[in-house]
């Protein structure tokens, strides 16, 4: 009779044992991308709900060396991805990227990713988090290369692509219409200064680290006004490296500020757009030189802005005007905190060749408003000018020579003909 109890106890034991073992197995919907995601569920049941245009998951990562086209449907991508023939991405393709993984267009590559407005195309991490995976570099010049109602979401962890969710190399060349950039650990796209972009219309940057768009001075040109280059990005402004523009272009209004950095040469013809805002950061100049032009045209309802990125005396450096064109032209144009540049005379405005200026404000200047080198032309009312008062009487030059280092008294910081 003892025995028969002791057997007795180690099967209830067991049975025991087993019933906790199963009660463990908790089954339910486990893939991450379904509607009914169960994150306690370790055991898939098979139960899995997907939205539109999404489903089970089909593995793809690797080196893409034949041309290759993939249809509606919902991949997986654990590998790195490095595309050296002609990929295409039909309407409806979901890339669900996996924790660090990066995708790479290279020179011998396109990539080639047309969706619909009901049919997307989405690269994305396979988690919805800021700098989830690496990102997509594009190093490949293929005219291919189009982007259109697509999707690009949650990159920009890895320092090979500046932290940005999409970045462009100097040989790049990108088509870019409808398509939207967001949820990146740092940039949503960063451009590097030999890309090209031929078309680009119709793009978000939304809810990134940085900027949604961090550009050089070549790219501002390609341009639209009517994307949308600030939704909820960490900083409010398109941020535009120096870079020397060699061709004529046209900046346009954005609805985020260009925010210039460091010295733009012009030795073309530039002309900005009423209503364009024109940040300059610390010492920022930009500089017509003598083969090129500027014509920055504004009305009274749509003015143009250049002015210090923050509301200090002389915080960037200015505009210096060293052609003799008769196209550089300001009118209707706002500037202020600017004069920080010494070879500018602390000046806003710096004419050393000829610039005609009418319905135009100058304040907060370092120093003076306006400086005329030699035998330098400044024309206003129709009139060279060879005295302050005259340009006075269609332009505002107010409240300059407010840096510690002006070399000039407040109310007289105006126009300096040397």
């Amino acid at each position: 009779m003892k025995k028969i109890s002791a057997l007795n106890g180690l099967m209830v034991a067991f049975i025991g044992l087993s019933l906790g073992t199963i009660s463990c197995k908790k089954e339910g919907c486990t893939d991450p991308l379904a509607t009914n995601y169960d994150n306690k569920a370790n055991h898939d049941n098979g139960s899995c709900i997907y939205g539109p245009g999404v489903g089970p998951t089909t593995d793809f990562g690797g080196n893409i060396t034949v041309p290759t086209t993939l249809e509606a449907g919902n991949y997986k991508v654990c590998d790195d991805v490095y595309v050296k023939s002609a990929l295409t991405l039909k309407p409806g393709v979901t890339l669900n990227f996996c924790a660090g993984v990066k995708m790479y267009i290279e020179a011998s590559g396109s990539m080639n990713a047309v969706g619909t407005a009901a049919l997307p195309i989405t690269l994305r991490g396979e988690v919805s988090t800021s700098g989830y995976w690496a990102g997509l570099g594009i190093e490949s010049n293929n005219p291919l290369n189009v982007f259109d109602f697509v999707t690009i979401k949650d990159g920009g962890s890895y320092w090979a692509f500046e932290e940005s969710t999409l970045h462009l190399n100097d040989d790049a060349r990108l088509t870019m219409r409808n398509s939207t950039v967001s949820n990146s650990a740092g940039n949503g796209m960063y451009v590097l200064a030999g890309a090209t972009l031929p078309s680009f219309s119709g793009n978000t940057f939304s809810s990134n680290a940085l900027a949604g768009l961090n550009i050089t001075s070549k790219q501002i040109g390609s341009l639209d006004a009517a994307s949308n280059y600030n939704s909820a990005n960490g900083e409010a402004v398109i941020y535009v490296r120096q870079a020397d523009i060699t061709a004529a272009q046209t900046w346009p209004a954005t609805n985020a500020p260009l925010l210039l950095n460091g010295y733009t040469n012009v030795s073309s013809a530039l002309t900005i757009n009423p209503g364009a805002t024109l940040y300059m950061g610390p010492g920022a100049e930009l500089t017509i030189e003598a083969s090129g032009s500027i014509s920055a045209i504004g009305t009274a309802s749509s003015p143009i802005q250049i002015q210090g990125q923050f509301s200090s005396a002389g915080y960037g450096a200015g505009v210096s005007v060293e052609s003799n064109n008769p196209a550089n032209k300001f009118n209707y144009v706002n500037m202020a905190h600017l004069g920080s540049y010494w070879a500018m005379e602390y000046s806003s405005i710096y004419v050393d060749g000829r610039l005609e200026i009418d319905n135009s404000s100058i304040t907060n200047s370092n120093s003076w408003a306006i400086y005329v080198n030699g035998s330098s032309t400044l024309i206003s009312n129709g009139a060279t000018q060879v005295a302050a008062a005259g340009v006075m009487v269609t332009n505002s030059l107010t409240a300059n020579g407010a840096g510690a280092d002006a070399d000039c008294i407040g109310g007289g910081c105006t126009v300096f003909f040397e």
